[in-house]
């Protein structure tokens, strides 16, 4: 709860640190301890979106013109020490944000990619209680 707009948030699989992206100065990748909001550390600028690798040792985001990025992460009891941050690939779409999720290991990634012919104005259509209407 602060003065900057955070969103984006990704727990450590641990479930004791927090990834979220805000825009302090520019759009940024912070982690911060959970639920005591311990400390505060800058993982990567330009990050939009994050995803923790599952014993994780690494984190992903992606930055504003579709690159994936990753830093390793040394988690500590009270303290994060995160790498210097690497692109890894180009995601296909970028707008408005790639959705991105990495396998167990971070060696595959699911990404999200519309079909070619996809209408971003196709409306969606939810059927409410679509049981009783089975005719059970």
């Amino acid at each position: 709860n602060t003065r900057q707009v955070e969103r984006e948030a990704a727990f450590s699989p641990d479930g004791r640190w927090v990834a979220y992206s805000t825009f302090e100065s520019q759009s940024e990748i912070y982690v911060k301890g959970y639920p005591d909001k311990r400390g505060k550390w800058l993982v990567g600028v330009g990050g939009l979106s994050s995803a923790w690798r599952a014993d994780g040792k690494e984190l992903y985001w992606t930055v504003r013109d579709g690159t994936l990025m990753a830093a390793g992460m040394e988690l500590g009891a009270e303290a994060v020490r995160p790498g210097p941050p690497q692109p890894l690939f180009h995601l296909p779409f970028a707008d408005p944000i790639p959705l991105f999720q990495p396998s167990r290991d971070g060696q595959r990634f699911l990404v999200f990619e519309p079909a070619a012919n996809a209408s971003p104005q196709r409306p969606m259509v939810v059927i409410q209680s679509w049981a009783a209407r089975l005719g059970k």
